[in-house]
Formats: C-alpha cells, structure tokens, sequence
C-alpha cells in the first residue's frame, strides 16, 4: 500500500531496520545516556535551537496534554487560538486540569488573521498561556506561528505550539519565532514510527515551571522530570528501538533541504489539482504537507474515493469534524515524497474519477507532469 495521507507517513527501510535492533538495557547501560542526548541534539537542528528539548515515549499527542498539566496551575485562563479541529481541542486539556479556556476562533478556511488577534489582546490579554497548531492538517493551513507568538510575548503571555504536522516540513526557527513551547511527534514529517513526542522549552517557559505554587498534577506528564531530575539515568525506560529508528530518520531527513522538498511538492501538487478545476480548501496560508481538497460535484461521500484508491493500493485521507465527507487529503509528508509515488496518486486519482462516473477538467496525471517539469530544478 502507497502511503500519501495526513500522516502517519511511510517509512524507509532503514529506518525500520533500525527499529529491529536491541543493543543495550538503556536503564542500565551508562553509555546510552550520551547516544540518546546526541539523538536530542539532531532534532533541535531541524528546529534552529539549542534550548531544552527532550523526548516523551507516547504517541505526539501526549506532548499537548502534557504541556497544559507541566505549564498551567488550576484557575489560570489560557486563550485558545484556533481556526481548525485540533487547534480547538486544547480547550478539554485546559479544562481538564481545572483551568479557564477562552477561545479566539479564525475561520477555517483561512490562516490566523493576526490584526483580528490584534484587536481582542488589546481587549483582554490578561492570559498565562496561549495554544495553537502550526500546521492545521484538517484544513490544510499553516498558520504564521511567528508573527503569533511574537504578538504574544509583547504582551508577556507564553505560547504553547502544536506543530506535530509541521516540524521536519515547515520553516521553524523556535528562538526566531519566540516560542516557549514546541511540541512535535515522530510519525509525520520526520517520518519515524509513531511512539515519540518531541518537546522544545524556552527559558521563559521553564521559569514558569519552576515558580508553580502547586504541584504539578501527575508524574508522567510533569516536563521537569525530563529536563531537570535527579532520577536516573531517565523518569522512564526508554523504548531503545524507537529511539535507534528516530536517529536514522532525523539522519535522512537533515541530509536533504527538507524544507524545499516539502514547499516544492506541495506547490506542484496544487497546481495540478487546481488545473484540472478542484477548488482546495484553505484560501490562503496552505500548507507545505498537507492538500485539503473540496469533493468535485458528484462525489458525495470521501470515503468512496478513498475506498476505491485503497483497492488500487494507495491511501489517502478524509477530512475530519464537520467536513469528514466533504474533501479529501494528500499528505506530501517526509518519506512520502517521491516522484514515483506523486506519479501514481495523479494517475490513480483519474481513474478513480472515471470509474466512479466524476467528470474532471483534464488529467491529472498530465498536469502533474507538466507541472513537475517546470519545478524540477528547483528540487
């Protein structure tokens, strides 16, 4: 099966051999501590930093969650800026662990207009935190995380960032950015297997840590225990194949201008679907690994299309929330990038659309050619 959904992607050989080996007992083997933190040092360059990152073993999803337990003390408001699906599920974390969520909602279809933002923080900024996605997969946005969080810091409110869809795709410079916290995860653009949530702190953000006047309410979930403790030489045991596996992919993932790959295949990808008169979700700040679709006239339900696509051996994606059967997705993620592997979406997508009676402007296979050939020098 060809991989080119939302994520997980597909993964390379070498890394999943990496994952097959069994070296050491990382609990006891004192070396282990060094490989594991020149693993940590590899990630921080695909984020331009040298602030405090660390690992938490568990799905990216945990990073969220735990930045909310880590950061915010009961009672607290932290405002929600959010302009898709899981941009707004930060709300039930906040209110989870007992604090106040007050939501700034963008439109979906469009990047966060930061003068919207502009105008409520000169109404109420009186927040200890705010959330966001960085890469908004549902819609296919990017939102402009800098200009975000640098707003934010003007006004002394810490930003928490998921860009589990963004790092190891997306431009991220988390000092340049001003950024307090970065979370990520190894199955997307990084394109290891799912089980290892990244996390990136600032000083400021680690400062807020440490002044809690309570205790933070869990074990697991609690960042210091990851950066600063005395426990060792890890809180947990570390899954060592996982971490072998992630080392190979961050070492595939640096040797290549990641970025342009990403930007590239995702503007080609655009073009051919719009040449052909699909009408792409987001209007504007669309994102560089993932294509949000609107379901051409005829197609009533996504999962249709993605039924007969899995039948010719490639997945796709749906949506999610309200517009589940009302587009498709293509993740131009990572290991998934390929000529070879675009090539056979384009043409699988055409005769999908043939066999199920739907009338396009063109080929899409076609296109993608033509396409391809006026960006290949540029990959």
């Amino acid at each position: 099966m060809k991989i080119l959904c939302a994520g997980p992607t597909s993964i390379d050989k070498r890394v999943l051999d990496k994952m097959s080996l069994s070296l050491t007992n990382p609990d006891l083997d004192p070396n282990y501590k060094d490989f594991y933190k020149s693993v940590e040092e590899k990630y921080k360059k695909l984020i331009n930093t040298k602030a405090t990152s660390f690992f938490i073993l568990g799905e990216a999803i945990i990073t969220l969650e735990a930045s909310i337990c880590s950061l915010m003390e009961k009672g607290e408001r932290v405002l929600v800026i959010y302009n898709g699906f899981f941009g707004e599920g930060f709300r039930e974390y906040i209110e989870n662990f007992g604090g106040e969520a007050v939501a700034f909602k963008g439109d979906f279809r469009r990047g966060i207009n930061l003068s919207d933002l502009k105008d409520f923080l000169e109404r109420d900024h009186d927040f200890a935190l705010a959330t966001m996605v960085h890469c908004e997969t549902p819609s296919g946005l990017t939102n402009d995380i800098k200009s975000i969080c640098s707003l934010l810091k003007s006004y002394g409110i810490l930003s928490i960032v998921d860009s589990v869809s963004g790092v190891g795709g997306e431009y991220v410079d988390f000092d340049d950015f001003n950024i307090d916290v970065l979370l990520s995860g190894s199955q997307k653009c990084i394109s290891a297997p799912t089980g290892i949530g990244m996390v990136t702190l600032s000083e400021a953000a680690k400062e807020k840590i440490s002044k809690r006047k309570s205790r933070i309410p869990s074990y697991y979930l609690n960042f210091k225990y990851y950066y600063d403790s005395d426990l060792a030489p890890f809180p947990y045991t570390v899954n060592e194949n996982l971490i072998y596996a992630l080392d190979e992919a961050l070492n595939q993932l640096l040797d290549k201008d990641f970025v342009n790959l990403h930007k590239k295949y995702a503007e080609i990808s655009r073009r051919s679907l719009e040449s052909c008169g699909f009408v792409l979700y987001a209007k504007d700040h669309r994102s560089n690994t993932v294509t949000t679709v609107i379901n051409p006239e005829g197609l009533d339900k996504s999962e249709t299309l993605l039924e007969n696509l899995r039948e010719k051996g490639l997945a796709i994606s749906k949506g999610v929330g309200e517009i589940t059967e009302k587009v498709f997705r293509i993740g131009h993620m990572g290991h998934n990038i390929s000529y070879d592997n675009f090539l056979f979406l384009f043409k699988s997508l055409d005769q999908a659309f043939k066999e199920l009676n739907i009338k396009i402007e063109g080929s899409l296979e076609e296109s993608f050619k033509r396409e391809f050939e006026n960006y290949k020098e540029e990959i």
